[in-house]
């Protein structure tokens, strides 16, 4: 019998601090969005072709784990789509802090009303 993560208890805290505003993610230069707690763990934030990763690693560079949600038209199984909203949320925001999209939102309509 394999050993599986619980990961769902992190991922939740995860998205709730983001939803808070209280991590810092930070926008990498392979493409996805990753935030480190306490020089302790790093998570790492990634759109895929059919979906979202999430990766757990440790100070060492170890994986904790790798889940990933894709999108389908139909689910078969409610816990794979929460799996692919909860990702799919938590990139949004990561992207959304990385990148300061609500700052930039609104420096280009101030710009805009000048013109």
């Amino acid at each position: 019998m394999q050993a599986t993560v619980e990961y769902e208890p992190i991922v939740r805290k995860l998205l709730e601090k983001s939803e808070e505003g209280r991590l810092n993610w930070e926008k990498k230069r392979w493409g996805g969005f990753s935030c480190t707690i306490e020089e302790q763990y790093t998570f790492n934030a990634v759109k895929t072709a059919d979906g979202y990763q999430l990766t757990m690693m440790d100070s060492q560079g170890d994986e904790m784990f790798s889940i990933a949600g894709e999108e389908a038209v139909v689910y078969d199984d409610p816990k794979k789509e929460e799996l692919f909203t909860t990702l799919r949320d938590l990139y949004e925001l990561a992207r959304k802090k990385a990148l300061n999209v609500d700052e930039k939102i609104a420096t280009a309509a101030g710009l805009l009303d000048k013109v």
